[in-house]
């Protein structure tokens, strides 16, 4: 899958100067290339040119909003555990007891973890469903978890697992070189701008291969 993703994204800018040039403005412009990976999920091979740019911005609404809605039970754990817990430790730090705050910190580490649990499982989802959404163009099939859950473990679980983390390895290692090219003197926001639809290509491209591999 990374072999592919790579010739993928390497075929759809390397020399494609004026795809790459548009692309990048539609990454600063974020909900129209949000719009344009849609098309690589419903398995566009090789990367299409960037065409309809309002239909791609009402696009990359559409998943904003998606998401937005599986982003709510975080936010609402977050805001319940920060209400419970909030009060006792801003307690145990003004009384300055090193065992109050000792358990206050215990607290508040369970919590967070509690909600980075919630980001991950959905995030598992989360990254189905927008590919759900982009095949059958309706909105309700990225809220079907069960046909989601399904599709996972038609790809296998741990398959499934690892593909992810080795996507969020590669990120790492993008936003590393994106850090090191930003640094270089007078041209370096132009590389880092040039390299933002560098990692939407390849991430919609590899999902779309993990995806597939369910089918």
């Amino acid at each position: 899958m990374l072999s592919e993703s790579l010739r993928y994204t390497r075929e759809a800018l390397w020399e494609q100067w004026e795809r790459w040039i548009l692309l990048t403005i539609a990454s600063i412009i974020f909900p129209v290339f949000t719009g344009y990976t849609l098309e690589i999920y419903r398995g566009a091979d090789p990367a299409p040119d960037i065409r309809g740019w309002l239909r791609l911005f009402l696009d990359g609404i559409t998943v904003l909003v998606i998401t937005i809605a599986y982003s709510l039970p975080v936010i609402l754990l977050a805001a319940v555990l920060g209400i419970l817990i909030w009060p006792s430790t801003a307690s145990a730090i003004a009384s300055l007891d090193p065992q109050a705050i000792a358990g206050a910190v215990a607290i508040t580490g369970s919590g967070l973890i509690l909600v980075l649990i919630l980001v991950l499982v959905i995030w598992l989802v989360l990254t189905l469903a927008v590919v759900r959404f982009a095949r059958a163009r309706r909105i309700r099939d990225a809220f079907h978890v069960g046909a989601i859950l399904g599709h996972i473990g038609r790809i296998g679980w741990p398959e499934y697992l690892v593909a992810l983390t080795v996507l969020w390895l590669a990120s790492m290692v993008w936003f590393a070189i994106s850090i090191w090219a930003t640094s270089v003197p007078v041209i370096g926001w132009i590389i880092g701008f040039l390299l933002m639809p560098v990692w939407g290509i390849f991430s919609a491209r590899f999902v779309t291969l993990v995806y597939e591999s369910g089918e």
